[in-house]
Parts: structure tokens; sequence; C-alpha cells
């Protein structure tokens, strides 16, 4: 018992210092790639988000163990005893390995079932559960933004085609600049022209604006999300590991070691004797 808790105090400080780290660091943005390294960036975060799901399942798997262990421990040990009901006018009294006068195995083996399963996980899952539905946002983010990039490119390149087309069917000669948000104009020698082409593409050339304000917006929102990413997803992780195993660490201490008993050994002599006076006590 006394390796369990110096266990659970290392793991204490260990959370208390990734906490601090986290809390103390500089920098505490995810870094958002453009251009080229856009599609690393999202299968990274992806990886991220697996990386977190794998955590909290491993987690919950663990302290799920460890509750079944000794469980099942705890329940074996206890067929060994009598156990009668102690009522009071407050109810009955739960039962206690020690009251019996049972050996130290057994005291400590119920007041840690009782204790363990007292504990919840539930605020640390919950955490990491929270933290993964945010990357997972951040990721459906860049999808957005890589999927309107790529629109609005389209809308470039095809505009710029359908302007050339027309400017070179009509052999006029034109200044071709999108970067001009006023009405296109095509112009040959003699004068102004028009038609039902020149209409398309001027409203062609109103949605490429407005393709490209969107994909500007949607890059400031990606840059947002990762920016708060580590603070609203890692702290609130470590802070709830941090209770989760002092409220743990704290159960371990109260359980109850009976002097004497550091090394005691199970006596199977002595467990027939009370089995046998618990049969006897029920026949009778």
């Amino acid at each position: 018992m006394m390796r369990l808790i110096r266990m659970w105090k290392s793991i204490l400080d260990c959370h208390r210092r990734q906490f601090q780290a986290i809390v103390e660091s500089k920098s505490q943005s995810l870094l958002v790639k453009t251009g080229t390294q856009r599609n690393s960036a999202a299968k990274v975060t992806i990886e991220l988000e697996l990386e977190l799901l794998n955590w909290c399942s491993c987690f919950g798997k663990w302290v799920r163990i460890q509750k079944s262990y000794i469980e099942v421990l705890n329940g074996w040990l206890m067929k060994w005893l009598l156990q009668e009901k102690e009522e009071t006018p407050d109810g009955v009294v739960p039962f206690s390995p020690s009251r019996i006068g049972a050996p130290a195995a057994f005291i400590i083996s119920n007041d840690w079932y009782h204790m363990i399963e007292g504990i919840s996980e539930a605020e640390v899952i919950k955490a990491m559960q929270s933290f993964a539905v945010s990357v997972h946002g951040l990721w459906e983010r860049q999808d957005e933004e890589e999927r309107q990039k790529l629109k609005a490119e389209y809308l470039s390149k095809d505009f710029t085609r359908r302007l050339r087309s027309l400017q070179k069917e009509s052999g006029m000669h034109g200044h071709l600049d999108i970067s001009d948000k006023t009405a296109i104009s095509v112009s040959n020698n003699d004068g102004a022209f028009h038609d039902d082409r020149m209409m398309a593409l001027d409203e062609m050339k109103k949605r490429l604006y407005e393709e490209r304000a969107k994909h500007e917006e949607t890059i400031k929102q990606v840059q947002e999300v990762a920016a708060s990413n580590l603070r609203t997803g890692l702290i609130p992780i470590f802070e709830a590991l941090g209770n989760f195993t002092f409220e743990t660490l704290k159960g371990y201490e109260q359980v109850r070691i009976p002097d004497g008993s550091a090394g005691e050994k199970l006596d199977f002599t002595v467990i027939k004797k009370m089995t046998l006076d618990g049969y006897r006590l029920r026949a009778e």
C-alpha cells in the first residue's frame, strides 16, 4: 500500500508540473500552416484528435482495470467472512471486517475497494473528450478554408480565361485587372462594347470577390480557434487530472493499515477457522 501511495504522489507531482508548464508557456497556440503546408497541417490536426481519443480511452481503461481488480479481490476475500447485518435506528450499518476481528488483509482490501469506488474519473474523461471535439472543429474549419481557397482559385482562373477569350473573339484590346472592383469594360477602336457575356463576366467578378472575402474570414476563424485550443483544451485536462490524482492519493492515505500488518501474509488457517465458524452460525 505504501508503494501505491508513493506512486500516486509521484503522479500528482508530475501532473502539477505539467499543468504549471502549460499555464506559464509563452506560446499557447497551434500553428496554422498556409500555402503548400496546409494539407500537412490538416493531417496533423486529425492525428492530434486521434491521439486525444486514444489517450481518453486508455485512461478510462486504466481506471476501470484498477477498480475491477480490487472489486474481484475484495469480493473473493469477503466470501470467507460471515457478514451479519447490524441494524440501528438509522438503518443497516455497512459491513466492516474490523468489527469481527478479521486479519489486516481483509480490512485493507475492504477499505481499498470502497475508497476507489468513490472516486470518479468522469471529469478527466469529459475534459479530454471536449478537447478532442475542439480539435475536430479546427480540422473542419481547416477543411472549409481549403475548399473555399480552391473555389476562389477556380473562379479566378475561369474569369481570366473567359475575359481573354472574349477579348480575342471581339478583336478588342483591354487591360485585365481583376483587382479593380469596378465594372469590367473592354474597348475597341469603335468605342465601348457591352453584351450579355460582359454582364456575365461582371457577375462572375462579383462572385469571385465574395468567395475571396469568405476565404479570408475562414482563415481568420481558423487562426482564432487554433490560438485558443491549448488554453481551452490542455489546461482543463491537466487540472482535472490533478484533482483526480489528489483525490485518489487522499483515498489511499485513508485506507486503514492495522498496526503490525506490514508484510503480513494471508493466514489460510485463520481464514478456514473463520469460515467454519460462519457455517456453524448459519446452521444454528
